[in-house]
């Protein structure tokens, strides 16, 4: 006698001929949650904010005074929190808009109406376009005193305290210690929009040259154009710091013809890093202003994004890949990966926690400190791959990676890969999203709860956020499980199939039977109370049938391969088919 039952289900491996497959595993595995080994469908997203515009593109969770506000931009944005532990500001930076931006707590929660963040700046500071003069000293020279030859340099400085690159040095005039020299410091703007300065701080050499080191004098207001310098050497304060503190690739296209720094990434240490055409960048540790030009790094290929992979950063570029490591900003050791997978879409790359994983040209790759795999190597042939699940953007969700395939008009519309779910690793989700109109928008995973939210644009309206698989919702998605073919022997009458579930509610259980590629059988199963109730459309319609248990004749018919698909929003434990009842109530 010949019987099939299946009480354990896994994920798809497309890349296996259906016949081959194990019994276990799907042709189609659809808005399920295998963790549990049974047929399980995930929660519909629920609507976690509305936001203030119809084109929003990327949405940031920030939290403050004990309110989570939703940020949104309508670019791709990267946003990256202070490096300062218990920074005092609440700082944000973020690259993706016009040049690099930040802002602390207050600018983003206050000001105005409408949507978060409210206000920014610039990210760095620049030089003060004019240099300062010094007049002729004044007091005694009595001849018997060292004379020094002295020049000054000054800084912008914001109210966060951040100092930029010093001004063009200031003519040379010769002093001894007693006498006064007026310098005036003519800058009191800079010529970039949205930045923060509020200060000035100026510096003097103490040996002679104007390309010495210049030490601390004293700091003033923006608005202060003339200070007295009557300090002797000996009670200059510290060297100057920012000296090589530039701002990062902004929107100067004559600087920076590859455009401004992209994908902000922190990368341990303090150091931030990011990218413009090319270049690699880095900042100073702990100073996410400063970005010199001796810790940028030119590659061979168009860096398309970064992430952290374990220990090292990971350089997704579009032809070889890199990966980078260290402590020190300006001694990153740049390493080449030999394995030929390049970055295809930078908003695929997702940093799982330990490792990244993006969509390359021949499936999901991973990279964990520069070890690269083809995690669906053996489940999805590179054709299929390109064809069908190659995905655009992602996210992370529990664990897991959740991509969007980068065509609307594909189906399934996403894919969700567990590294750590073996044979149930592979599933599908048919919408992502309650919208499919704007696909691509932007993923966002709470780093406190490993909760994936999306961006959704509906018919009309604004943009609106919801929350991936909410097990809030009372109700569940329809799961969508099709077996494996099964070949027989020998051509074979299946005459009963068995579907237990945890219950027949909604719209109950639906069962379909394939007899050799044909459907031959599609009924559903509900239940109230203890009494269950069949109705189907194949092979031909029949109306509600009072049934004793979740057990169903099948038509007559003789079949050398068999498939069957469940179709359901309650949970499914087992189904089975049998050539008699008697055998069906035996496995």
């Amino acid at each position: 006698m010949a019987y099939f039952k299946l009480n354990t289900f896994n994920g798809i491996a497309p890349l296996i001929e259906p016949r081959l497959l194990r019994n276990e595993v799907g042709v189609t595995c659809e808005n399920v949650n295998l963790q549990h080994g049974n047929l399980t469908a995930l929660f519909p997203n629920s609507t976690h904010a509305t936001l203030n515009a119809s084109s929003i593109t990327s949405h940031y969770q920030y939290k403050f005074g004990g309110t989570t506000y939703n940020l949104e931009f309508d670019d791709d944005v990267d946003p990256v929190p202070g490096p300062i532990a218990d920074d005092a500001f609440d700082r944000l930076y973020w690259t993706g808009q016009t040049f690099p931006r930040m802002a602390s707590s207050t600018q983003i929660t206050t000001g105005g109406s409408g949507a978060y963040p409210r206000s920014s700046f610039r990210l760095g500071v620049e030089a003060p376009a004019n240099a300062p003069s010094a007049a002729t000293p004044t007091g005694t020279d009595d001849g018997t005193q060292i004379k020094y030859s002295t020049a000054y340099v000054y800084t912008f400085v914001t109210a966060f305290g951040e100092e930029g690159p010093p001004s063009d040095p200031s003519n040379v005039v010769t002093k001894v210690d007693g006498q006064s020299i007026v310098v005036t410091m003519s800058s009191t703007s800079g010529s970039k929009s949205d930045t923060n300065y509020t200060h000035k701080r100026l510096y003097r050499s103490n040996t002679g040259s104007n390309t010495t080191d210049f030490q601390f004098v004293t700091e003033v207001t923006l608005a202060t154009t003339t200070f007295t310098d009557s300090k002797n050497n000996e009670a200059l304060g510290e060297i100057i710091p920012s000296t090589f503190w530039i701002a990062p690739p902004d929107d100067n296209a004559t600087l920076y013809p590859n455009g401004q720094m992209k994908g902000l990434t922190a990368v341990g240490n303090g150091i931030f890093a990011g990218f413009s055409g090319k270049r690699l960048c880095f900042s100073e540790p702990f100073l996410p202003h400063a970005w010199p030009v001796a810790y940028r790094v030119t590659l061979e290929d168009e860096i398309v994004g970064i992430s952290m992979a374990g220990n090292v950063l990971f350089i997704g570029t579009k032809g070889t890949n890199y990966i980078a490591s260290g402590t020190d900003p300006q001694a990153m050791a740049i390493q080449k990966l030999e394995a030929a997978e390049p970055l295809l879409y930078k908003r695929s790359l997702v940093d799982m926690g330990g490792y990244c994983m993006y969509s390359g040209p021949d499936g999901l790759i991973a990279v964990e400190n520069g070890q690269v795999t083809n995690v669906t190597e053996q489940l999805i042939s590179p054709a299929q791959w390109q064809g069908t699940y190659v995905v655009q953007s992602a996210g992370r969700h529990e664990g897991k990676y959740v991509g969007q395939n980068s065509l609307a008009a594909q189906t399934p519309t996403a894919i969700i890969y567990d590294p750590k779910g073996g044979m149930n690793a592979l599933t599908t989700v048919d919408t992502l999203l309650s919208n499919l109109a704007n696909t691509n928008r932007g993923f966002y995973t709470n780093p406190d709860t490993n909760q994936l939210f999306l961006i959704s644009k509906p018919s009309s309206g604004n943009c609106t956020v919801e929350k991936f698989d909410d097990s809030a919702n009372d109700n569940k998605r329809t799961a969508t499980f099709k077996s494996k073919e099964l070949p027989l022997p020998s051509p074979t009458s299946m005459n009963f199939v068995k579907v237990e579930a945890d219950g027949y509610g909604g719209s109950g259980v639906r069962v379909k039977v394939f007899g050799d590629g044909t459907e031959i059988f599609d009924a559903t199963i509900t239940a109230s109370g203890s009494v269950f109730s069949a109705t189907g459309s194949a092979p031909t319609s029949f109306s509600a049938t009072t049934i004793l248990e979740p057990i169903l004749r099948l038509p007559t018919g003789v079949h050398k391969v068999y498939q069957v698909e469940i179709i359901s929003a309650n949970t499914v434990h087992e189904v089975c088919l049998a050539e008699s009842i008697d055998e069906l109530r035996a496995v």
